[in-house]
């Protein structure tokens, strides 16, 4: 098993600027995951696993950036 850092950030596809100050800005989620793997796929089935838990099953992303990145040692 190798090790990998993954990492899946939302991309949202429109930013609108609030009308008023009071009003929430959009913010964009994310995930990171560090860990064994057997290999990249691996890795990022594992990054959306820690997604489904921080965000819940139901709340995928529509587009996404997934970065995966191999770890030495």
């Amino acid at each position: 098993m190798a090790r990998f850092e993954a990492t899946i950030t939302e991309t949202i596809r429109q930013i609108e600027l609030p009308a008023a100050d009071d009003e929430p800005t959009p913010v964009a989620r994310s995930v990171r995951w560090v860990g064994e793997a057997r290999d990249q796929d691996a890795a990022k089935e594992a990054a959306y696993t820690a997604w489904d838990e921080k965000y819940g099953t139901s709340k995928q992303p529509v587009q996404a950036i997934v970065k995966i990145t191999p770890l030495e040692g």
